[in-house]
C-alpha cells in the first residue's frame, strides 16, 4: 500500500496573536473529549494569519498564493498528547481553505483575511464592509530560535492537532517542519476574533509574535 504523502504548505510573513482567557470559556468551545491546557494561569485562544505561498500534495500544486487565518486553542488528547484544536478558519481563497478545513473537519468561515499595502505590515479580517480584527505591525532583528520551556514556545510550537470526526470519532494529525524562528515585533491590535468562535470575555491586550514564514507538512488526522 502506498502511504498517503501529507499536504505541504509554505507559508510566508506569519503573525501569531494570542489572547489569555479563562478556562472554561475555552472548555465550553473545545470538544469535550479533549483538556484545555494552561500557561501562566490561563488558557489561551490564538489568531494565526500568514499568506500562503503554495498548496502541494503528491508532489502537485493544487492552490497558490492567498491569506489564511486560523483560530486555535491549546490542549491535551485523552493520552496527555499536546496539540491544538483549530475553533476557526478563514481564507480569501476557496482552494486553499477547502484543502485545509478537510484536514481540520471545520466550515471555512465568511469573514476575509488580507494584507494591505501600508508602510507597516497589516492583517485584517473583514466581514462585507466591517472590520473584525486589525494587526499592525513592524519587525526588527533578526529571527531567533524559540527558547524552550517558555510561553512562545508553547504557544507556537505545535506538533499535533485534534479534531472531531463523523459520528464523535476521536482523531488526531501531525505537523512536521523546521523549529519556528521569531523576529522582534512592535505590533497594535484592534478588534478580536474570539467572538466569532462564540468566545465572549472580557479582553485584554493580546501577546504577538511574529516568523518569516516555513513550509510546514500535515498529515491527515487518524484515530489515536
Amino acid at each position: 500500500m502506498v502511504a498517503l504523502r501529507p499536504l505541504q504548505v509554505t507559508l510566508d510573513d506569519v503573525c501569531f496573536c494570542h489572547w489569555p482567557v479563562p478556562e472554561t470559556a475555552v472548555q465550553s468551545v473545545a470538544p469535550d473529549w479533549l483538556t484545555v491546557e494552561t500557561a501562566d494561569g490561563d488558557a489561551w485562544v490564538s489568531a494565526v494569519a500568514a499568506t500562503v505561498d503554495r498548496v502541494e500534495t503528491f508532489g502537485i500544486e493544487i492552490a497558490g498564493p492567498s491569506e489564511l487565518l486560523t483560530v486555535r486553542t491549546y490542549v491535551r488528547g485523552p493520552t496527555g498528547q499536546r496539540g491544538v484544536c483549530v475553533l476557526g478558519l478563514f481564507g480569501d481563497d476557496r482552494r486553499t481553505a477547502t484543502a485545509v478545513s478537510e484536514l481540520f473537519r471545520i466550515t471555512v468561515g465568511d469573514a476575509v483575511p488580507r494584507t494591505l499595502p501600508t508602510a507597516d505590515c497589516r492583517r485584517v479580517l473583514d466581514a462585507g464592509d466591517r472590520r473584525l480584527f486589525e494587526c499592525r505591525y513592524t519587525v526588527s532583528g533578526s529571527p531567533a530560535a524559540i527558547p524552550p520551556d517558555s510561553l512562545a514556545s508553547f504557544l507556537v510550537d505545535r506538533q499535533r492537532y485534534f479534531t472531531t470526526g463523523r459520528f464523535g470519532t476521536h482523531l488526531v494529525g501531525s505537523v512536521s517542519h523546521d523549529p519556528w524562528r521569531l523576529d522582534r515585533i512592535d505590533a497594535t491590535v484592534t478588534g478580536s476574533v474570539l467572538p466569532l468562535v462564540d468566545i465572549s470575555v472580557r479582553e485584554v491586550e493580546p501577546l504577538v509574535h511574529h516568523s518569516p514564514g516555513l513550509r510546514v507538512s500535515i498529515a491527515p488526522p487518524v484515530p489515536p
